[in-house]
């Protein structure tokens, strides 16, 4: 038998090694380059210096080839220089101390574009060398096998969100008596069941789970209370069973069959293994995918984490626990007393424990689990703060720069997983900025036009382009801008308590499986009416300056500029926040497999392909002589990777003729038997979520994305407005009445 991780292991060990001295060679040629440009380059060259360096990423860019380690690091060294050439200039030119107000306006701002350019130098470094790992296979001696234990964890979620998962943990390829499934119930503990307001859902639940385990074959576990969220349940959980592995899934993140079969062995290959770490893949779409339907192929905010990131510090042995789809080892995980629960993500910190403890972790990029996105912007930003906020905690309370056993690669990539949460600060400072300067005057950014064009301009677009050569297959044009503005309001008041409180913030489960009844626009899309009352406002004081101040002209130009791609911006966050409806009680996938359908009706067999499907029915494409009627009933026949097949009974719900086939939804009339094989024909087959994975990574529509979301914010901003007028007008209404009143009363007694 090949070890292939060991082989992997060793490879990645090796070239690490090769690498450790290309910091300070980078640094080297960095710091020679600033030298030479500065010292040797008038102003005039300055223009062919950035705009030539920028011709050279665009060239590499375009060559397949410089994406590829090594040559990536011509990119990555031409693109750092334009940063730190944008960098000294910025903080030994533009730096001109006007006044207090001006003074402090224009610190705000450096400090925020500081912030940037070291999240900048953070992601050169972290996406120097990305890693792809191959599947790795069992052993064919079972007795090799370690035992394995299922942690299923929940909360408040739905039984029946519960039941799909633990009937998928049921049908992992594993040997049965090496495997045992534990139905983790937080949402049943001892302390609800007494609490008079909790106590009769709390019992409703218990009794429900406990049944359904039952049924099912496997083990259910509650406590007695809720102390430490869910690294309590799971260490409530690790204290009563005795796997050496341990694969924790979020109640939602219905598994594979060959989860294990293609992770297990990494263990096995190597011995200070304490994590395999796989990604977290969604069946339904974010709430911004599903604004775009139809329009494109848009990734969700994970994919750029799961596909692209988490390769790239899994080369520096820095892959860490994502709280879900992952498979620990036990004895390491007592080595630190199991999960830890100092900060609300208990996941990551647990890594940082047990890296900082020598141990090593591995990611394997295939998508094994398929959950459930939040269905709405409140759970978005819901689970967001409690990233924002535990991610936080873990740099002030445990920060990664300082704490020993760490290597120096280990320290910039978790420090960076940390630092990249406070961009909020960051992004309402570019927002503000401009209009500090065209409504208030204050003086914060001191420019001509001759640097910007020749320094600032090569700079910005080449951060663009640095996007599109690390994230291009799962990040489409400034769509980081706008994840990041939807975002940045919201979490930065969660951020800044952290740092007042660390211990302050409580866990809070994302909920899933919400319905929404109607199309409507998000509240919380009213701070973006804001932005661009406000920017209108800064371009309108724009033209106004333009005529009353003509030597601030470079700078008015420069905001005005500024101010319009805000502007854009938030339209295009103003049109993510519409929530679409979604009354499906099970998500539908699209997906084109061959099946066969027999419809007893018309006596007759034939072989078809799927449309889309789901837990409880399956739309078809078949060419039929004569059309099936609603309501029939029918056969369908489908295929598993494994050779073997299904068949389900359905019925005819909907018929559409297209060309010379017919596009047919099936109702899946499922009982005890069938359902289970529902779970693993919809669920059970990795390759078909690493295809529609793969599939997103060709979008040729992201142009059209943009114009979508711009028309929707658009949309947004006139029901946003005729909102505001009626509220403007009752209140001045309710205004004239009550002045009316009280001039009439004052009237009458004075008479």
């Amino acid at each position: 038998m090949v070890n292939i991780p060991t082989v992997r292991l060793n490879r990645a060990d090796t070239v690490r090694r090769s690498l450790r001295w290309a910091p300070l060679i980078f640094a080297l040629a960095i710091i020679y380059l600033l030298h030479l440009s500065l010292s040797y380059f008038d102003a005039s060259r300055q223009y062919l210096l950035g705009w030539g360096s920028l011709a050279i990423l665009v060239l590499t860019f375009k060559l397949n080839v410089f994406k590829r380690p090594p040559w990536r690091f011509v990119f990555i060294l031409v693109a750092a220089f334009l940063a730190l050439r944008y960098l000294v200039w910025r903080s030994t030119v533009s730096l001109v101390y006007t006044g207090l107000w001006d003074f402090i306006g224009m610190t705000a701002l450096y400090l925020a574009e500081v912030y940037s350019m070291m999240i900048h130098f953070l992601g050169f470094f972290v996406n120097l060398w990305p890693m792809r790992n191959r599947p790795a296979l069992l052993p064919t001696d079972p007795t090799q096998y370690p035992t394995v234990d299922v942690f299923i964890p929940t909360y408040n979620e739905s039984p029946e969100i519960v039941r799909v998962t633990a009937i998928a943990a049921t049908q992992l390829e594993y040997p049965r008596d090496k495997l045992r499934i534990y139905l983790c119930d937080d949402g049943g503990t001892l302390n609800k069941r007494k609490n008079p307001q909790t106590g009769a859902d709390a019992w409703e639940r218990h009794y429900l789970l406990r049944r359904m385990a039952a049924d099912l074959g496997i083990s259910y576990l509650t406590r007695e209370t809720n102390a430490s969220a869910k690294a309590g349940n799971i260490n409530h959980a690790l204290n009563r069973t005795q796997g050496d592995l341990v694969l924790i899934l979020d109640c939602d993140h219905v598994p594979t069959r060959d989860f294990l079969s293609l992770t297990v062995e990494y263990f096995i290959a190597d011995p200070k293994l304490f994590l395999v770490q796989t990604p977290h893949f969604f069946v339904n779409p974010s709430p911004i995918e599903a604004n775009l339907s139809g329009v494109g192929n848009p990734n969700s905010e994970s994919d750029m984490f799961y596909r692209e990131i988490h390769r790239s510090i899994d080369f520096w042995n820095s892959s860490y626990f994502c709280g879900s789809a992952a498979v620990l080892r036990r004895t390491h995980l007592n080595l630190v007393g199991g999960l830890s629960g100092n900060t609300i993500t208990e996941d990551a910190e647990t890594a940082l424990r047990l890296h900082s403890a020598g141990l090593n972790s591995t990611y394997m990029d295939r998508p094994m689990v398929c959950g459930l996105a939040p269905d709405n912007y409140d759970s978005y930003v819901l689970q967001r703060t409690r990233w924002a906020q535990g991610m936080t905690q873990i740099l002030v309370m445990h920060n990664p720069l300082t704490i020993p056993g760490l290597s120096l690669q280990q320290r910039l990539c978790y420090f960076n997983s940390c630092f990249f949460w406070l961009f909020g600060f960051a992004r309402i400072m570019f927002y503000i900025s401009p209009a500090l300067f065209l409504l208030f005057g204050l003086k914060i950014y001191h420019v001509s036009i001759s640097p910007i064009l020749g320094i600032a301009l090569p700079y910005v677009l080449s951060t663009f382009l640095i996007m599109d050569f690390f994230y291009g297959r799962t990040r489409q044009p400034l769509f980081s801008e706008i994840y990041e503005s939807i975002q940045a309001i919201f979490l930065l008041p969660a951020v800044i308590a952290v740092f007042l409180n660390p211990a302050h913030p409580a866990f809070k489960v994302t909920p899933k499986g919400q319905h929404q009844e109607n199309e409507v626009l998000n509240a919380r899309a009213t701070i973006f009416m804001v932005i661009i009352i406000l920017c209108l406002l800064s371009l309108g004081a724009a033209i106004l300056r333009w005529i009353d101040f003509p030597a601030q002209r470079d700078t008015i130009l420069v905001t005005g500029i500024w101010c319009t791609y805000n502007m854009f911006l938030a339209l295009a966050a103003l049109g993510a926040f519409w929530e679409r409806r979604q009354i499906r009680n099970s998500y539908r996938v699209n997906v084109r497999e061959p099946v066969r359908l027999f419809v007893p009706h018309l006596q007759l067999e034939t072989e078809g392909c799927t449309t889309d499907i789901a837990l409880n029915g399956i739309g078809l494409s078949v060419k039929l002589p004569h059309p099936p009627r609603e309501k029939d009933h029918v056969f369908i026949t489908v295929p598993l990777p494994d050779g073997t097949e299904y068949t389900f009974h359905g019925q005819m719900q909907r018929i559409h003729r297209e060309g010379d086939s017919y596009l047919c939804g099936v109702k899946l009339l499922l009982d005890e038997t069938s359902y289970p094989k529902s779970v693993a024909f919809v669920y059970g087959n990795s390759a078909r979520w690493l295809g529609i994975w793969m599939q997103k990574s060709v979008n040729p529509g992201a142009l059209r994305m943009l114009y979508k979301l711009l028309m929707l914010g658009m949309k947004g901003a006139l029901v946003s407005g005729t909102l505001l007028l009626g509220i403007l007008q009752t209140l001045f209404h309710y205004g004239l009445r009550s002045a009316r009143s009280a001039w009439k009363t004052r009237s009458e007694v004075t008479l």
